[in-house]
This record gives C-alpha cells, structure tokens and sequence, in this order.
C-alpha cells in the first residue's frame, strides 16, 4: 500500500529535513572553467578543469573518479613578473560522479582557509573574487 501524501498540518521528518538542508549551497559560486592540477595523498599528479568555484570548494571535471573523502592538494599556477608563481590548497572530495568515458565531476571541499583568497584571485581576476566573498549567504 503506497504512502498518501502528508496533509497541511503534517511536519515532515528529521530525516526529511536534513536531508534537504544538507542539499542546499550556502556559499555564492562562480561559474568558470580553468586548468587546475591536483596531488593526490599517494603523490600522483592529474589534471582537472573547473567547473564552478566558491570561498568554500569547488567543482570539477577530470579524467578518473576521486573517491569521496579522499585527500588532494589543489594547484593553481600563472606567471607574474616573468616568473612562475603558484598556490596550493588542502582540499578533500565530497562527492565523484560519472559523466561520460574518462570525465567524471568532482566536488571538492576547501579543508582550511589559508590561501583561498590568493587561490580565487588567480583563478578569478580580483574583481570576481570580491563578488564571490561579498555574495550574501543562501538562507
């Protein structure tokens, strides 16, 4: 027997509830697709591209699955003065989705704050990193 739909009055359940809670970005983000270079924990290196980018993580594509919970170092470099300059951030994946043969989607999770500013300036330009630090949180 299948389960009615909740009257008016009903209140939906904590799992219910979490559930959409967890599901919903706080964090502005910014659409953009960039070269990144990721260090996994065992000191291989690939190559990703991003998808979207916020103060918080960010989203990707590669060519392999990054399992979730997995540990990464995200690269970023440029050049500046003739120089080549770079960041790097801890970050750890949060979710891997298939896409298509040899492209998965990757969310990754900014594991501390030190050097997210420089990151998103670089990835950026400064003007879009302001935008992304001064968009008001979601309720």
């Amino acid at each position: 027997m299948s389960r009615l739909p909740p009257l008016a009055h009903d209140q939906p359940d904590a799992a219910d509830a979490a559930g959409k809670a967890s599901s919903r970005r706080i964090h502005a983000r910014l659409a953009i697709r960039r070269p990144i270079g990721l260090v996994m924990a065992d000191g291989s290196v690939r190559s990703a591209t991003t998808v979207d980018v916020s103060q918080v993580g960010l989203s990707m594509t590669t060519d392999k699955p990054i399992a979730p919970g997995s540990k990464c170092q995200v690269r970023l470099e440029w050049h500046s003065g003739g120089a080549l300059q770079s960041v790097a951030l801890a970050a750890k994946s949060v979710y891997s989705s298939y896409t298509s043969p040899k492209n998965f989607r990757i969310g990754l999770l900014f594991v501390e704050a030190r050097g997210v500013d420089l990151f998103l300036q670089e990835l950026t330009g400064s003007a879009a990193s302001l935008a992304i630090k001064s968009a008001p949180d979601k309720p």
